[in-house]
């Protein structure tokens, strides 16, 4: 299929097939796919946590209002945005491109101080919800990969960061909770894969000037 296919297929799966698990190899293909997906400066300013512990996912359950898709997928990922994002985040970037480009060390050196300057300059809150935008061109890239291996996904932010953040243990690590994406396969009691997507003509929805 071509990739606009993949999209027409894919749904916000509201109950997952709980006899069907999502492998390996399409597992890693949709997480190398957040890997390699777009960010400021390539910085990747989140971490992509991976939950198949069926225990841990049952505890984040109530923390997500109960919503069933949260305990019942084959693997929960949850996107949490870096908040130390500083000037030792940034070095261990530029030293990291060095060395794999094979540059000189201090050769990315104006190119480091242009984001220290540039992200120093904002407010703590600022800077997470610059990370969060970051995290969520992950969000969509990997939705895409999934429907690729047509392996469902439900993206989520009805669920409070700050109990996810203490039941995952996140603050500790400098991350926080932003959005979480339940993979796994669709169940046959799924009506809503039933139902016609419904999005705006493209001429309403684009502008041309």
């Amino acid at each position: 299929m071509h990739i606009k296919n993949w999209l027409k297929w894919r749904y916000a799966t509201k109950k997952f097939d709980g006899a069907r698990e999502v492998s390996e190899v399409d597992l890693n293909y949709i997480l190398e796919a957040g890997n390699l997906a777009a960010t400021s400066y390539g910085l990747q300013p989140f971490k992509i946590i991976v939950i198949t512990d069926e225990a841990k996912k049952q505890a984040l359950v109530p923390a997500a209002y109960n919503q069933a898709q949260v305990g019942g997928n084959s693997a929960l990922v949850v996107l949490a945005a870096s908040t130390n994002v500083d000037e030792t985040f940034i070095t261990e970037f530029t030293t990291r491109t060095e060395v794999e480009r094979g540059l000189e060390t201090g050769t990315l050196d104006g190119y480091k101080q242009i984001m220290v300057g540039q992200l120093a300059g904002l407010s703590a809150a600022d800077r997470l919800v610059w990370s969060q935008k970051q995290a969520y061109i992950a969000l969509g890239t990997m939705l895409v990969a999934a429907a690729e291996k047509e392996v469902d996904q439900c993206p989520m932010e009805g669920f409070d960061p700050a109990a996810f953040n203490e039941i995952l243990g996140l603050t500790a690590q400098n991350l926080h909770a932003t959005v979480i994406m339940p993979l796994g396969y669709r169940s046959p009691e799924d009506k809503t894969q039933h139902y016609k997507k419904v999005r705006r003509d493209l001429s309403e929805m684009v502008v041309r000037i």
